[in-house]
């Protein structure tokens, strides 16, 4: 799966908390997150900076700042900067969370294993289950979101078949190989048998 792929597959469902998600599709659109979070949080320091700057300035040597300086805090600039933040955020928490649960599940998981993030040290929890390949079969879940690229062997190129736990393995039949004819040639003849020896009294009449 390609990062465009994943985009548009997390953004098709972006509410979505049912089925599978495999690893590729969480990381690339953990990536896409990051990615259009970096200029946001770029923009929302400059207009902090910018609306605090009239109070830094009135700080003296020591750093203290006059009890009347709060009162040049420009607030329009920190609203400028903080409404971006907020709608990029709240973009990005339904199908984030949605993914999330989803991963989980790809790992035979429940989705409200997601809760453990709210527990200090219980994102590291989650970044485990995170980056676990999901179960080669069908599960409670839905389909196997790999099953199509999962192969026996090499050069087999048919995809595996994993059998359901508790269930006799389904194994994929290898290919059958065609061999050409050989190439033409003279034909061996067949043995000629000796002539009889006509004094011989067993000979057979005619030889």
């Amino acid at each position: 799966m390609s990062f465009g792929q994943a985009i548009k597959s997390v953004l098709s469902q972006y509410a979505t908390f049912s089925g599978r998600a495999r690893r590729a599709e969480y990381w690339w659109f953990y990536l896409f997150s990051v990615l259009v979070s970096i200029p946001v949080q770029i923009f929302f320091i400059a207009m902090y900076v910018a609306a605090f700057a009239p109070v830094f300035e009135q700080a003296d040597a020591g750093g203290a700042i006059p009890d009347d300086a709060l009162n040049a805090i420009d607030w329009s600039l920190f609203v400028v900067g903080l409404v971006p933040v907020a709608v990029v955020g709240l973009g990005l928490l339904l199908p984030s969370l949605s993914v999330l649960v989803r991963r989980l599940h790809d790992t035979g998981r429940s989705g409200l294993w997601w809760l453990i993030g709210l527990v200090p040290g219980g994102g590291i929890v989650l970044l485990v289950f995170a980056v676990l390949d999901g179960q080669p079969y069908d599960n409670e879940y839905g389909p196997d979101p790999k099953a199509g690229e999962r192969y026996t062997g090499p050069g087999y190129g048919q995809p595996q078949r994993y059998a359901q736990p508790g269930q006799p393995p389904q194994y994929a039949q290898p290919p059958t190989t065609t061999f050409p004819p050989p190439p033409p040639g003279p034909r061996a003849q067949p043995p000629v048998p000796p002539l009889a020896n006509p004094d011989d009294p067993f000979a057979a009449p005619g030889r």
